[in-house]
């Protein structure tokens, strides 16, 4: 595909950004929702013949991993929209270094800029970073922990962590370039025209190193929240099955479960991404480096703005990250039970 080809594709993804994408969600659920509003009986048939007539570990026949990947990436497109003005003023107020950028003054900031798409400057990006990134982590997460399940072995729960981690990790690493991408779209306004212009614009000035600026915090991050978050969620879930009697709980306690694994998880890992936010626009528009690297950011952050500075920024994460999340593993959850991809039953 040419260049030029390239940039319209992207471009339009920009240009609509503000589409909202939670009609996919209405299809997607509605069959759901209205059985579990009218009380449930289809859902808990659903369940009950999963629980009965799938294997611990599934089939890797009738395209399971395509169905996952699927599920994983309508949840991170729907869930990214829905939270993306939240993002961005997470994004104003964690680069806000000199002072306490307040909630009312990046709402200000944003208003300023006369346009709905102000709410969503970044969302292209996010919503093409996150849906490979969300499909393959989910997606990775349920293959290993098959392959380790062939055997009929225990997973403990450190394994759990681990797999789960190293499925996060290794799905960050491979979308990295978009995160920078986003942190540049997020934080200004009129510097750049769209993605292509941003990724023009760092290569001529750093090079392609550029694009990885701040991957090692947000490696040395996203491990442990990815491990942290998808253990909790599947273990809670596990226990709310049980306490239902092997019925699946319904999407109010999905939401409720993601929401409170993703926030706790969240918290552990937020300092290490809020340096690679930092590093990752560092330099932005020409302007003189502030950070010689990882250590350096640690440092300086540490020595002018103490403990806080690494949680600036955090309510509005928090705010965004947890509602995205249950979102997030909502839909996921709820898109296997459409295309009937029961769960991996850990021994």
């Amino acid at each position: 595909m040419c260049l030029e080809s390239t940039d319209t594709i992207l471009t339009q993804i920009e240009s609509s950004e503000s589409v909202p994408l939670c009609c996919c969600a209405y299809y997607l659920l509605r069959p759901r929702l209205l059985n579990w509003i009218a009380g449930g009986s289809d859902h808990t048939k659903l369940s009950l013949q999963t629980e009965q007539s799938v294997p611990s570990v599934p089939d890797e026949d009738n395209g399971r991993a395509i169905k996952l990947l699927v599920s994983g990436g309508a949840a991170g497109a729907i869930s990214r929209t829905v939270t993306a003005p939240i993002d961005r003023l997470k994004f104003l107020m964690q680069v806000s270094s000199t002072s306490k950028l307040t909630l009312g003054q990046g709402l200000a900031r944003m208003a300023a800029e006369r346009s709905p798409k102000a709410y969503f400057r970044g969302n292209g990006t996010n919503v093409l970073k996150n849906v490979p990134e969300t499909a393959l982590k989910l997606t990775l997460n349920d293959r290993v922990k098959s392959l380790v399940l062939k055997d009929g072995h225990h997973m403990a729960l450190w394994e759990r962590l681990v797999i789960g981690g190293l499925s996060g990790g290794i799905a960050q690493a491979l979308i990295y370039p978009l995160e920078v991408i986003q942190a540049h779209l997020a934080t200004t306004s009129g510097a750049y025209t769209g993605i292509m212009d941003v990724v023009r614009q760092l290569v001529h000035r750093d090079g392609y190193r550029s694009l990885y600026r701040g991957i090692t915090p947000c490696l040395l991050g996203i491990v442990p929240y990815a491990g942290v978050d998808i253990t909790l969620f599947e273990v809670v879930k596990e226990k709310l099955v049980e306490s239902h009697g092997g019925q699946a709980p319904g999407p109010h306690l999905l939401l409720l479960t993601g929401m409170t694994s993703s926030s706790i998880a969240q918290t552990m890992a937020y300092p290490l991404g809020l340096i690679r936010t930092r590093l990752a626009i560092d330099g932005q528009g020409g302007q003189p480096r502030m950070y010689t690297g990882m250590l350096d950011c640690l440092r300086r952050t540490w020595a002018k703005e103490g403990l806080m500075g690494f949680y600036k920024g955090w309510s509005m994460s928090l705010a965004k990250v947890a509602p995205a999340a249950g979102i997030s593993w909502l839909i996921f959850e709820e898109g296997k039970v459409v295309l009937h991809c029961p769960d991996v039953h850990v021994h």
